[in-house]
């Protein structure tokens, strides 16, 4: 079909295969709109230029039904595309049902036929816009020397925060659905120095926001000999590298979003900073009911942002509300070197990294301080006694970098099938 669409088959005779997307019958002409994975084509099938059975089938056929055709293009500005397939032979392959789906449906009832539902075109160019997001992500992160791998989903260990695990029954033992890949992945840089992962993590968080998953795509990445500084910077090229990828290289899909490519072709680094003493002051300043040591809450996140077209690094977060296995900030011992990544116009987090400790010793005190035993963390504590390596690395939000990207009103339309608190069906 896209071939069509671009003029390329202008007078030519095509030959094309799909769904019928759209119907309108008059009294010797029916009008099928016919949709394939790269678009929809208007076609006119006249009772007088196809066979008794063909037309017959084509005014018994219902919306979704598979279809084959041949004919000529003709360039018709009236038409949907500004191209219409005059059709001389037509064949149904299967007849739908009727297709339960109708204008002005609710937003559950959507969801609850999403198999279906899929089928739209606006779900099918945020899809198509998603894999160009999975794809550039993996092409930047290769072009820099990193491996890409693979960590368990079933974990012995917290690696975020203990009230937000899956808790499993595995065999009798128990254990957990992975938060993060993160502490699977570090034990591989040491033989690999620069891997990343892109897989599901999993958080039991009761949060019914527009940004909330229960079940989401992490694309996790872990350096050796970067520092903080490092980290970040990694972060500014990736998401600019993401961004731009999608602005060249999926214009029809952002132009049926009403997505101006412009937007994402101005996301470039340096990306904004501000420590979390700073962003606390300000929000206090704003009148945000906030102290030190609180954690930075989704309408203070929009407070700092609300304003900018630019990404924020919030930096130096307190340890009591980050994970143990952050570097200690030699210049503010109350805090890590760590970053939260705020997305523009009030957005809110879409990453967070840090430094990772390369001191065994420290990350025993934390694992203490916290109350949680360190022999259950022997293993990653390990990699730590032999051969020890300063290393970075942070977790990127797919589904909610995609979200903002294509400023969607809420995180499930960006993923085929969304899990939610309230949604395990279909």
């Amino acid at each position: 079909m896209r071939d069509v669409l671009e003029g390329g088959y202008d007078g030519k005779k095509v030959h094309l295969r799909g769904w019928v997307h759209r119907i309108r019958k008059q009294k010797k002409m029916i009008f099928v709109v016919l949709r394939d994975s790269s678009g929809v084509v208007q076609t006119v099938v006249k009772k007088d230029a196809v066979n008794e059975q063909s037309y017959a089938s084509a005014e018994k056929m219902l919306i979704e039904s598979l279809v084959t055709l041949a004919g000529n293009v003709k360039a018709d500005p009236r038409a949907e595309g500004g191209f219409e397939v005059q059709v001389e032979d037509f064949n149904v392959l299967h007849f739908a049902e009727e297709f339960p789906i109708t204008e002005d449906q609710s937003v559950e009832f959507l969801n609850d036929n999403r198999h279906l539902w899929m089928r739209s075109r606006k779900l099918t160019s945020i899809f198509k816009i998603r894999d160009e997001v999975f794809a550039a992500s993996r092409k930047y992160l290769r072009q820099h020397g990193f491996y890409e791998t693979t960590c368990p989903m079933f974990v012995s260990t917290m690696g975020e925060e203990g009230g937000d695990l899956f808790e499993v029954d595995y065999f009798g033992r128990k254990a957990y659905l992975t938060q993060t890949s993160q502490m699977h992945l570090e034990p591989q840089l040491f033989a690999m120095e620069k891997v990343f992962i892109l897989a599901p993590s999993f958080r039991a968080e009761k949060s019914r926001t527009r940004k909330h998953l229960t079940e989401f795509w992490h694309l996790e990445v872990e350096e050796a000999w970067c520092d903080h500084e490092c980290n970040m910077k990694r972060q500014e090229e990736l998401i600019s590298y993401m961004c731009h990828a999608v602005a060249k290289n999926r214009l029809p899909e952002l132009k049926e979003l009403g997505v101006d490519s412009k937007r994402l072709l101005d996301v470039n680094p340096p990306f904004d900073r501000m420590t979390y003493t700073a962003a606390v002051e300000a929000c206090q300043n704003g009148g945000i009911d906030i102290k030190w040591g609180d954690d930075i809450r989704s309408d203070a996140e929009e407070f700092l942002t609300k304003d900018s077209d630019n990404f924020l690094f919030v930096e130096y977060y307190p340890k009591e509300i980050k994970s143990f296995y952050m570097k200690d900030n030699s210049d503010d011992h109350r805090t890590y070197k760590n970053s939260d990544l705020l997305g523009p116009r009030g957005f809110g987090e879409v990453i967070g990294g840090s430094e990772r400790e390369t001191e065994a010793q420290l990350i025993i005190d934390n694992l203490l301080r916290i109350g949680d035993d360190p022999e259950k963390y022997k293993w990653y504590i390990d990699i730590r006694r032999y051969g020890s390596v300063p290393h970075s690395g942070f977790g990127v939000g797919m589904d909610r970098i995609i979200t903002w990207m294509l400023n969607l009103e809420h995180i499930r339309e960006c993923i085929p099938f969304p899990r939610t608190v309230s949604r395990i069906y279909p």
